[in-house]
């Protein structure tokens, strides 16, 4: 027990280690219901906000699409990524690294390139078991399809809205959908104000939004010109 302690706090091990820790105790917090299971998942475009797991238009969007990350819970790549790592660090640790404990200097130069292949290694290995699952989150991602979308109301995610990038939540009664949307500047969208989805743009797979108010004023227009 004491061989298993030293390691798992020694480096590299004790990188992969505090990860492990924080996937354990998140999912123990999720499964109590406080957080959800995609609460982590990050905008790419906002430079604050983090990263939508979608957006192709940048190294790391390019990157998740990639690996097909963009179609599983972060969470879950975070934590698949952790666990193997600190499989595998502790093993190398185990039977190879410790060897150089009494030589300071190779011990961290070895623990240190160790570290950057075992989390590419760990990275390949977790893109290739979420293969099978990636058709079973996109079917849950894809229950509601654009049409349907249409005239919802959405909560803006991002820190702004702009007529290029942005996003949206969208409350679907189960883990919700994370929406790329845009706007006319002159809304003056900011986190936390509600929208409603107007239209669809499958080239750019954006929603553009408009504010409640207009689209309420909007649909009392073209009701009357009906009549």
């Amino acid at each position: 027990m004491d061989l298993f302690w030293g390691i798992f706090f020694s480096f590299p091990v004790i990188i992969f280690s505090t990860l492990l820790t924080l996937c354990i105790l998140y999912w123990l917090i999720a499964a109590c219901g406080i957080l959800s299971i995609d609460c982590l998942d990050i905008n790419l475009d906002a430079d604050i906000d983090g990263i939508t797991p979608d957006l192709p238009n940048n190294s790391l969007g390019g990157l998740l699409m990639k690996f097909g990350f963009n179609q599983v819970p972060m969470t879950l790549i975070i934590t698949l990524i952790s666990l193997l790592g600190w499989a595998i660090s502790y093993l190398f640790c185990r039977y190879f690294l410790v060897y150089l404990y009494d030589f300071s200097l190779f011990y961290y130069i070895a623990g240190t390139i160790a570290f950057f292949v075992i989390f590419i290694a760990s990275t390949f290995l977790t893109a290739w078991l979420i293969r099978p699952l990636r058709p079973f989150f996109s079917k849950l991602n894809g229950g509601n399809n654009h049409r349907t979308l249409l005239g919802q109301v959405v909560v803006i995610r991002s820190s702004i809205v702009n007529e290029v990038k942005g996003e949206a939540y969208y409350e679907d009664g189960g883990a919700g959908l994370i929406l790329k949307v845009i706007a006319d500047e002159k809304y003056q969208f900011k986190r936390g104000d509600k929208a409603v989805l107007l239209r669809y743009d499958n080239a750019s797979n954006q929603y553009e939004i408009i504010s409640i108010e207009e689209f309420h004023g909007h649909k009392n227009l073209t009701s009357f010109g009906e009549k």
